[in-house]
């Protein structure tokens, strides 16, 4: 017995501070029942029971030990097997590497940010290769498709749907280039995603959650942000031409120098938009709320909550005039994506001088300050999306 204690003690000796601490611990109760006289007394407890007992304890941390080293070990063979996987030329096994990422993102916090970063990339990668632009030009593949689903959708438990990704610092969904036509991204999770220079005609954003989503300089013809929140989305010189915002939140939203030939802003809530150089030839304002909505030249450095208690200025909003030829270009290069009458607006104003001002049929003045306002100024959406289901209750 007494050897079996020293071989247990042995081992504990080159194992970490627990080891040590383990250690100590047998060699003071030892004494302790020594001099208690505890020891060799028929009536209490015998070394060989102690023994036995610290024997126990000590197997059963040695047994956690080693399970949690393979529970480790396990993990990173699932990461490195899927990761693997990703890399192969069967589509059914990059999807199904796709599907044990998004699981392995659940379910640990080891790789959680890695992984979102990986699965975006394998949009952007695999989304720019010709082959795949050729063969998908008119929709996503299932692939892709499957991939965005699981990052940005909360049916499908996407990772950007979940409390970890709300965390200051966790990274941004980044499709930065991505070739993404007609993609859907109906109820979408999107806050501050990153469109940047993607492709995304006639992509549905339907009910998409948009807040703070870049679209720079993006491919938006045709696209659908049907009832979309958008407020704080940047479209700096995105291409918008027959877009469709009908009702959707667009408070605070950029569109500067944003190409919006026929673009539909009906009933859209664009409250303190910035609309400074857009092209809006053809666009449609009916019953929408532009209050401090502007236009004026050197916005760069206004806020949104600047605009409480201004009027609304649209001095730099083009509503007629030739519009320029690498305009036209990118509607050429788009016609698929837009119906018959964007050629008519072009037509129609062709020679025309350009004419600014305000849009007719939307609502324009001082903008209100209230606390839907003041929670997209602080950028605070879950209480943006309480306020207007409560107002729309």
């Amino acid at each position: 017995m007494k050897k079996k204690l020293l071989d247990c003690l042995g081992k504990l000796k080159g194992n970490s501070v627990c080891g040590r601490l383990a250690i100590i611990s047998v060699i003071v109760i030892i004494v302790a029942l020594y001099c208690f006289n505890f020891i060799d007394t028929e009536e209490q407890i015998t070394l060989t029971s102690i023994g036995s007992g610290l024997i126990a304890i000590i197997g059963l941390y040695f047994f956690y030990k080693r399970l949690k080293n393979q529970d480790i070990q396990r993990v990173d063979d699932r990461f490195n097997s899927a990761i693997n996987l990703l890399g192969s030329s069967e589509t059914s096994a990059r999807t199904g590497a796709v599907y044990v990422l998004h699981e392995l993102a659940l379910e640990e916090d080891k790789y959680r940010q890695q992984i979102v970063q990986i699965l975006c990339s394998h949009v952007r990668s695999k989304t720019s290769e010709a082959a795949y632009q050729k063969t998908h030009k008119e929709r996503p593949s299932n692939e892709i498709q499957t991939t965005l689903n699981l990052l940005l959708k909360e049916k499908e438990c996407g990772l950007y749907t979940q409390g970890f990704a709300k965390v200051s610092g966790f990274p941004r969904a980044d499709f930065e280039h991505a070739y993404l036509v007609r993609a859907d991204f109906w109820n979408a999770q999107c806050q501050g995603a990153i469109f940047w220079d993607a492709q995304c005609q006639e992509a549905n954003f339907s009910d998409a959650q948009c807040q703070g989503a870049i679209f720079w300089n993006t491919q938006c013809q045709g696209a659908n942000f049907w009832n979309a929140q958008c407020q704080g989305a940047n479209f700096w010189n995105a291409q918008c031409q027959g877009a469709d915002f009908w009702n959707a939140q667009c408070q605070g939203a950029i569109f500067w120098n944003a190409q919006c030939q026929e673009a539909n802003f009906r009933d859209a809530q664009c409250q303190g938009a910035i609309f400074s150089d857009a092209q809006c030839q053809g666009a449609i304002f009916s019953d929408a709320q532009c209050q401090g909505a502007y236009t004026p030249k050197g916005v760069s450095t206004q806020t949104l909550s600047s605009r409480i208690g201004k009027e609304t200025e649209f001095e730099t909003l083009q509503l007629e005039g030739e519009i320029a030829e690498d305009v036209i270009k990118n509607i050429e290069n788009s016609k698929n994506y837009l119906d018959d009458y964007i050629q008519t607006i072009i037509e129609d104003n062709t020679g025309k001088k350009a004419k600014y001002g305000t849009p007719k049929d939307c609502t324009t003045g001082i903008l209100e300050n209230s606390e839907q306002l003041q929670a997209i100024i602080k950028k605070d959406w879950k209480k943006l999306e309480q306020l207007n289901k409560k107002q729309h209750d």
